[in-house]
């Protein structure tokens, strides 16, 4: 279940600073520095969102920026705080189908640093969705293993988004 993000800020706090050059987590921080997770405690530039357990207990953290002249998004990012990779996941499809259903916005563009295991299942959604794999920038980011990473982006428009889920559910 998703939640605002600001509602949950000290436990997001504390979960944020727990995994602080943890190696399983280097993927998540994409760089080799850190700071305290501060909410962001409006929704115009970025939405952020805490993904509950059935018991109400932060499990993830899942956000992206917007901007407001294209309206498009940037930057998602998810972090599961847990081995809970249902939940988590129902959580990250709903955002996806927020994002392009709900609040209409054009496009979603992401990246990811290759090597991170959520790579195989954004390429999926993004073949799924009717997306695209942008390229890989090589050597693009340094992680807290001192290794330089490439990184690999994507997009996904609306229209394909609309059209691809269409054709899914006229499959059935």
């Amino acid at each position: 279940m998703l939640d605002v993000a600001v509602k949950y800020k000290e436990e997001l706090k504390n979960k944020m600073c727990s995994i602080w050059f943890k190696d399983k987590y280097k993927y998540y921080n994409f760089d080799t520095y850190y700071e305290v997770y501060e909410p962001d405690n409006k929704s115009w530039n970025r939405h952020e969102f805490a993904s509950l357990d059935s018991n109400g207990n932060v499990i993830g953290f899942i956000k992206y920026n917007i901007d407001r002249q294209t309206y498009s998004c940037s930057g998602f990012a998810a972090i599961n705080f847990t081995e809970n990779k249902a939940t988590f996941g129902i959580d990250m499809g709903t955002v996806l189908s927020d994002i392009f259903e709900k609040f209409k916005f054009n496009k979603l563009s992401f990246s990811v640093v290759i090597g991170n295991p959520i790579e195989k299942s954004y390429d999926k959604v993004i073949s799924r969705f009717g997306g695209r794999i942008v390229g890989v920038f090589k050597k693009d980011t340094k992680l807290i293993d001192g290794d330089f990473y490439d990184v690999k982006h994507y997009e996904i428009f609306r229209e394909d988004y609309l059209k691809s889920k269409k054709e899914k559910l006229d499959e059935k």
